[in-house]
């Protein structure tokens, strides 16, 4: 697919969907071979919650909503770096402690204004067709069946039944965000004329 036709938040969504394989796959990797994989996990946190922040604060048209999103990314990134030394200890084994519930809660606040504006705009005018919309759908999927177990993630991960049943969960929203991902991929296809 040439992405040459893509306008900027399609290829903001396609970096998303890149960003997540590359860290699939390294993770995948590095966890066959035996080496820590975690920090990978925790940049990915990071650098997936600027896309989203600048991919919203794009679509916003509310003034006071690009602020907040604005205003999000920098305390996300702020919250990140309290715990700088799981973004930069490649044996760290700690998810970082603060960015996951965060980045997650102030996703879920974004998609939410999405909608809010979504609706009282009405941008689009086929809403089936829109990657934005099938992107945000999934996304709200995922990260509202996800936040409670990113808020306990660095205490229930040492417990080998608590942590398996925190992957199932994360890999199931997991499967839904990416079917979800593909139909936005699916849309970004240029439009016979």
């Amino acid at each position: 697919m040439a992405i040459a036709h893509l306008d900027k938040l399609n290829k903001i969504i396609l970096g998303f969907v890149l960003l997540t394989l590359l860290r699939n796959v390294i993770t995948s990797i590095l966890a066959r071979i035996g080496i820590y994989n975690i920090y990978i996990y925790n940049w990915y946190n990071l650098i997936s919650f600027i896309l989203v922040a600048v991919l919203y604060y794009l679509t916003f048209q509310n003034r006071y909503f690009k602020g907040l999103a604005l205003l999000l990314l920098l305390v996300s990134v702020g919250i990140a770096c309290l715990d700088l030394q799981s973004l930069l200890d490649v044996k760290t084994i700690n998810f970082n402690s603060f960015s996951y519930h965060a980045s997650g809660s102030f996703t879920i606040l974004l998609i939410l204004i999405y909608y809010f504006e979504l609706l009282k705009y009405l941008p689009e005018p086929k809403l089936g067709s829109s990657p934005l919309f099938w992107f945000s759908s999934g996304a709200l999927f995922y990260y509202s069946g996800t936040i409670f177990s990113y808020i306990f993630i660095n205490n229930t991960f040492n417990d080998l039944k608590l942590r398996d049943q925190y992957w199932v969960v994360d890999a199931l929203l997991s499967v839904v965000f990416n079917i979800f991902l593909a139909v936005a991929i699916w849309y970004m296809k240029p439009r016979p004329s």
